[in-house]
């Protein structure tokens, strides 16, 4: 192996590929020396360190376990726990009923496809998470794609929509 390559391998072993965070799971976290925005764990608003947060949770799991909730309802299944939640939600909303989704990809591919029709267009990102070009793929609305990132490009797109 070329030394200078050996080098650069074992200073930036997986780096490249898993990149290194660092501090407090947080949507902002460090990564080589830097402050980055982390859009990829479920704590967008930064609560799940909170306190209290943390004491519900702990209380959870001793009830409950650590499978809790047992991941998606489309893949595991409903419970009669879904349903009272989804009750409790909807007598709180004053709504005649509730339809919860535990997670951002369930949520995201039925949003984008609940709230677009082909009187639509979409301009999104080419890195856009999974979940929202699935959505997209089950709407019918006119989409336009940009490069990541590229506002120039962004804004002939959102022209071309309009």
């Amino acid at each position: 192996m070329n030394t200078d390559l050996g080098q650069f391998a074992s200073q930036y072993h997986g780096t490249l590929v898993f990149p290194k965070l660092e501090g407090e799971i947080a949507p902002r976290m460090m990564h080589d020396g830097v402050e980055v925005l982390n859009w990829s764990i479920n704590n967008y608003l930064g609560l799940c360190n909170h306190p209290e947060i943390r004491k519900v949770d702990a209380a959870a799991a001793a009830q409950w376990g650590l499978g809790a909730p047992m991941g998606s309802r489309l893949m595991s299944g409903q419970t009669k726990y879904h349903e009272e939640f989804e009750g409790r939600v909807a007598s709180f909303m004053q709504k005649e009923d509730a339809f919860l989704l535990n997670f951002g990809y369930q949520g995201c591919v039925s949003i984008v496809h609940s709230l677009t029709d082909r009187k639509d267009v979409i301009v999104y990102d080419q890195l856009s998470h999974a979940c929202i070009i699935d959505g997209m793929n089950l709407s019918m609305a006119k989409r336009f794609v940009f490069a990541h990132n590229d506002m120039e490009q962004l804004e002939n797109r959102l022209k071309k929509a309009q």
